[in-house]
């Protein structure tokens, strides 16, 4: 047993091998695996008090609405599981909906209410299933729900095992890219919304696979954050992007991840890398201003010179008080709000809104996915001077940044 009075995996695995011994038709065993979504941030926000607490009160919620229909098990961490030994599909699915629904219920953590958003994957055995083909699948269906944003249960499908198979042998193919000398950096313009000058370049990472071809950020970029590859290959694109820029470019935005942030020294290594400070940008989702350590490894890169841009804002978790209080220098208006701002006056308010919070605190707004002229017109009313996307340009590879600089109507479309 765990200190949440739960089973622990070696005993939930038990149970489990006891559930699929001889199954063969009919109702099947049915599993769960529940897991807190931004825990991690939990921690660095509340401490670690509060997160046990909340650790304790999920053991509660799970106990309480399983109740007699299975066993509750802590897998370990912020991971949970939920066996019931036999249950029909849309059972098994209603249970996975009563559990999401109790835990977005206020827990008490330390005297603060706080609701444990979670992601379950759900899975039921086939004939000849052992305890940890079932358990597999649920973890598999886990992987699936998160990567689609959180919160909702997915159920496991027979294509989702080679769907693994392929990120697991594209995962292979990224560690010999990144030593390799197959991936390389292009430039995404920003510009100055109505006259097109180029005030900044955003620095993007492409993998051209031996084999495969070209493989998409989006297929290779998510792989890397869960595996921790993107320490590495955020380091070499911060390296290469120092390298490549030259000194009449407009300032370079470089993506960092949370993992790079965490990591000791990364202030260092930034103020070791870069050769022209006020030329960068380093760019971070919202996200990380969750994380209290990342918070300060910002403020400590920021002191070398180097700006700090917060992506995608207006769409994640980041609070008003945290935006406030964090070092940032640049927003980047969600793409989302950007498509919709002529069609949704409600999305234009938000807009607007924005523009303004970021001119109140001085802070530089971007505005991404600008991919016609009345929307760039009309961000220019909501008050944005500078936007990035198709209508402008489509990303660049380095040797063709100095024939944008020598010829900016290039970047203002007809």
């Amino acid at each position: 047993m765990t200190g949440t009075d739960l089973a622990n995996r070696a005993a939930f695995l038990r149970r489990l091998d006891e559930a699929t011994e001889g199954f063969q038709r009919g109702d099947a065993p049915g599993v769960l695996v529940v897991d807190l979504d931004d825990f991690a941030g939990v921690n660095d926000v509340l401490g670690y008090e509060a997160g046990d607490s909340i650790l304790e009160g999920v053991a509660r919620v799970l106990r309480d609405t399983v109740a007699d229909a299975g066993v509750v098990g802590r897998l370990g961490g912020d991971q949970y599981a939920v066996l019931v030994p036999r249950i029909a599909v849309p059972g098994l699915e209603e249970l996975a909906e009563r559990i999401r629904v109790a835990l977005a219920s206020p827990i008490d953590a330390g005297g603060r209410p706080v609701s444990a958003r979670a992601s379950a994957g759900v899975a039921h055995a086939a004939p000849g299933d052992r305890g940890t083909d079932l358990l597999s699948k649920a973890e598999m269906a886990l992987r699936t729900a998160k990567s689609r944003g959180h919160g909702r249960p997915v159920h496991y499908e027979s294509g989702l095992r080679a769907h693994f198979l392929d990120q697991a042998a594209v995962l292979e193919g990224l560690h010999d890219a990144v030593a390799g000398g197959q991936l390389e950096l292009v430039y995404q313009p920003i510009v100055r919304l109505g006259a097109g000058t180029l005030t900044g370049l955003e620095a993007l990472a492409r993998w051209q696979h031996p084999v495969r071809g070209p493989i998409m950020p989006g297929d290779f970029i998510p792989i890397a954050e869960r595996s921790g590859l993107i320490v590495p290959l955020g380091r070499w694109m911060l390296t290469e992007a120092c390298r490549q820029q030259e000194a009449d470019w407009p300032g370079t935005y470089v993506n960092v991840s949370a993992h790079q942030l965490r990591e000791p020294g990364f202030a260092d290594e930034v103020a070791r890398t870069v050769t022209a400070p006020g030329r960068l940008i380093v760019e971070v989702t919202e996200d990380a201003l969750l994380e209290e350590p990342v918070v300060r490894t910002l403020r400590a890169v920021r002191e070398s010179g180097v700006r700090v841009s917060l992506d995608d804002f207006g769409a994640g978790p980041a609070s008003l008080r945290a935006l406030a209080s964090a070092p940032i220098d640049v927003i980047k208006l969600h793409g989302s709000i950007t498509e919709q701002i002529i069609t949704s006056p409600r999305q234009a308010a938000v807009a607007r809104a924005i523009a303004t919070l970021a001119a109140d605190l001085g802070i530089t707004a971007v505005a991404k996915a600008v991919e016609g002229a009345p929307q760039a017109a009309m961000l220019h009313d909501l008050g944005y001077r500078q936007g990035m996307g198709f209508h402008y340009a489509v990303p660049q590879p380095a040797r063709a940044i100095p024939l944008f600089l020598a010829n900016e109507a290039l970047l203002t479309p007809s």
